[in-house]
């Protein structure tokens, strides 16, 4: 499979730690992008400097949410208009120099991981989501890297249209902007809530621990849309409404079968 974190219009840091901090709200994200491109866009070429400055960034990243997952400092912004994420490091990016092992990771390590998703997703799966997600580095990642959400909403648009989504639906504009707008869920949760991790949350040692929804303490009966309502975390704890965000759920698969293309 062709890498997630560099597919076609879209990238992703996940990997790298972008999204393991307590705010990792878009604006909080791209306001730690541009501190970390312009401190290394300044930084001679050697690893004896990046390491330096990526001491520096550290320091300001605050403790992670998830203590088992390192948080990079030299994930930055690959291009000016701040649409695409990568490494800084990378040969490819500092004109052939090899500054990773200045970061959290050495390079074996780097070129070695591939997240779970790749396990995980189909090709035409991954197609989907970069297609959809394309130029938007904060949504794409947290949607490739959420399997279960993505074949969630997938499976629920199947349901309701009877046909099986296609990469080569996504050629209908319309079709294309209601699924965007159905994983556009995650854009949508209140800032700092753990659905943006999908259908897990941080348990007392930092590892993630599967979510569900107790509707009985909520006193409601299941939701017929459970399964992207977990990932999304509907739930009080999560900062979430779960009455408003079932009706978003609704709205967005009603929106998905008008727009289907025949």
């Amino acid at each position: 499979m062709t890498p997630l974190c560099q597919r076609g219009e879209a990238s992703c840091g996940a990997c790298c730690g972008l999204y393991n901090r307590r705010d990792h709200s878009r604006r909080a994200l791209a306001a730690l992008l541009d501190r970390r491109t312009a401190a290394l866009a300044h930084a001679p070429r050697t690893e004896a400097a990046f390491a330096a400055a990526a001491a520096g960034l550290g320091a300001d990243d605050g403790d992670p949410l998830f203590p088992t997952v390192r948080v990079c400092p030299l994930l930055g912004w690959l291009d000016g208009d701040r649409t695409r994420v990568g490494c800084l490091a990378h040969p490819a990016v500092t004109g052939g120099a090899e500054l990773r092992g200045a970061g959290a990771y050495d390079v074996a390590t780097c070129d070695a991981f591939l997240c779970p998703s790749h396990a995980w997703l189909s090709e035409e799966e991954a197609e989907l989501v970069a297609a959809l997600c394309a130029r938007d580095p904060w949504l794409y990642g947290l949607v490739v890297t959420d399997v279960p959400f993505v074949r969630a909403a997938l499976r629920g648009v199947a349901a309701l249209t009877g046909a099986r989504v296609e990469l080569r639906h996504l050629s209908a504009p319309g079709f294309a902007r209601a699924l965007r707008g159905l994983l556009g869920l995650k854009e949508r949760l209140r800032p700092g809530s753990d659905g943006l991790y999908g259908a897990f949350r941080p348990g007392p040692g930092g590892d993630p621990v599967p979510r569900t929804l107790d509707y009985a303490a909520l006193s409601r009966r299941p939701s017929p849309h459970d399964e992207i309502l977990v990932c999304v975390g509907a739930d009080p704890r999560s900062g979430n409404d779960l009455d408003a965000l079932e009706e978003q759920v609704r709205a967005g698969l009603d929106a998905c079968v008008v727009a289907f293309p025949g």
